[in-house]
């Protein structure tokens, strides 16, 4: 069967032009719908955030944990050592204590052993200051060491044996400050006969000798055997 076709060629190729436009046209607008909506940058961004937080936030959970770990065993180790220095602390301060106590009874010590020899020294020393004519009645402590006070009484047959007396202390390197309180006038009996006397009382002070302690001498020399 034999078609004619009646319209111009023209117009045949226009309408099929205008079919083959429109037919084409949906594809297009089709591809254009579907570039915009894949290519969303926000809708990438919120993928991307919620793929980065949790891990940022698993990385600073881990992060912290290892740190305060860390802190603990430093804390735990810096607490041992608090307890170790307290105990030491307490061991240095006893023993310093038990030194002081120590140093303060020696010091004690050589303080009785130094002055057990100045009541030997000072009796010695009157002893040998007493004239012929005059004896000792009584010697008494008037001040302790170590500025040692003694008062003395005695009686003399005259004014001249008490000045004998006193000249004898002053040259002596162990006596100073001697000086004369009171004397007077003293009748002795003995039997039928009345003696005239002058009784008399001293105060002297006990000191070292200059330039060095008291000699610490025995009394009797280890000779040997």
């Amino acid at each position: 069967m034999i078609e004619v076709n009646l319209l111009p060629e023209s117009q045949s190729s226009r309408g099929g032009g205008k079919r083959s436009k429109k037919r084409g046209a949906k594809p297009s607008m089709g591809g254009l719908g579907l570039k915009g909506k894949g290519g969303n940058p926000w809708s990438t961004a919120l993928m991307v955030a919620g793929i980065i937080i949790p891990l940022a936030a698993a990385f600073l959970w881990w992060s912290q944990r290892s740190e305060a770990s860390s802190l603990q065993v430093r804390l735990d180790a810096a607490t041992a050592d608090s307890a170790r220095l307290a105990d030491l602390r307490v061991v240095s301060d006893s023993l310093t204590t038990r030194r002081e106590q120590i140093r303060s009874r020696v010091a004690l010590v050589e303080q009785l052993d130094r002055n057990r020899f100045v009541w030997p020294h000072l009796m010695d020393e009157v002893s040998r200051a007493v004239p012929n004519m005059a004896w000792l009645s009584s010697l008494r402590q008037t001040s302790p060491l170590p500025d040692l006070g003694v008062q003395i009484q005695g009686i003399a047959a005259n004014p001249l044996a008490i000045t004998e007396f006193v000249r004898n202390l002053q040259s002596s390197e162990y006596i100073t400050d001697v000086r004369i309180l009171g004397s007077q006038r003293q009748s002795l009996e003995s039997g039928d006969t009345s003696i005239a006397a002058q009784a008399f009382t001293l105060s002297i002070r006990f000191t070292e000798p200059a330039g060095g302690s008291i000699r610490s001498e025995p009394i009797i020399a280890n000779t040997g055997g």
